[in-house]
């Protein structure tokens, strides 16, 4: 038992302490989702469901964090969202509060009222106005910073890359008038450099989605793809396995010189068909 007052180091994790994260984007039934970014509100509510039968609270990124550091982690699952779609106020939001679950909702600063225009992103669909996260934030969701633009932030030139990660924390703490804690890194990606923005902009903490074990750690937290598949049968399988999934994913391209990690790949893989 944790002594009184006392707090836990989570500048670096080993496998055993990695938290399960749901990572969403959006929640609509929408007629295309060539990326898979979507999940119904009939299917969102079905997965709130399975976590509440299994004894689990979803819960945002600060207040997990926050029971980490307190070893009070216990229970908790942490959901996220990705981009900022105005879908997630409108869909997933009266579903987290009819649960009692808090979520996080990483906005891009520099595109608010814009569509998902990144890279070859298709459908675009729209994105929250300032007004909507303020009305996010007022539910009792947290906000955390996606950067400015989407962009990738490895091998970013080192301007463009405090301007993204600074600049936007800035700009949000402004809109909602009060600190943000967390970044959510484009894509899932990061590396030192893109670490040390994060640590020298002042967040709290970092989520992303490949995190090679070495650099897990409060800024990198790994997170594990939630979709439209995620019956209640998959869901079992990633609460089961998320942290092989997890080492998997954080050292894909050395998995055949891997066998511990390559085998839980293959074995989520079989259960989640």
């Amino acid at each position: 038992m944790m002594a009184a007052g006392a707090t836990t180091d989570l500048s670096r994790l080993s496998l055993r302490q990695v938290p399960m994260v749901l990572m969403y984007h959006g929640v609509e039934d929408v007629p295309w989702d060539p990326h898979g970014l979507c999940v119904t509100p009939a299917r969102f509510a079905e997965q709130l469901a399975w976590l509440a039968d299994h004894g689990l609270r979803g819960v945002s990124m600060a207040e997990l964090v926050d029971a980490m550091r307190a070893g009070q982690e216990r229970g908790l699952v942490g959901i996220t969202f990705d981009d900022g779609y105005v879908n997630v106020l409108e869909n997933a939001v009266p579903e987290l509060l009819r649960r009692g679950f808090t979520a996080t909702t990483f906005i891009l600063s520099g595109l608010l009222g814009k569509v998902s225009e990144w890279e070859d992103m298709k459908p675009r669909w729209p994105l929250m106005t300032a007004d909507q996260v303020v009305e996010v934030a007022a539910a009792g969701m947290e906000i955390g910073s996606h950067t400015a633009t989407h962009p990738y932030l490895r091998g970013i030139a080192a301007d463009r890359l405090k301007a993204e990660v600074s600049g936007s924390k800035s700009d949000l703490t402004e809109l909602i008038g009060k600190p943000v804690r967390g970044l959510a890194y484009p894509y899932g990606k990061q590396d030192a450099p893109a670490r040390r923005a994060a640590v020298d902009a002042g967040y709290d903490y970092a989520c992303a989605v490949e995190t090679p074990p070495a650099d897990l750690g409060i800024m990198a937290l790994p997170r594990i793809i939630f979709s439209q598949r995620d019956g209640a049968r998959r869901m079992s399988a990633k609460k089961a396995f998320f942290r092989g999934y997890t080492a998997a994913l954080g050292t894909r391209r050395m998995l055949s010189y891997n066998p511990t990690a390559r085998a839980a790949k293959q074995r989520l893989a079989a259960l989640t068909r």
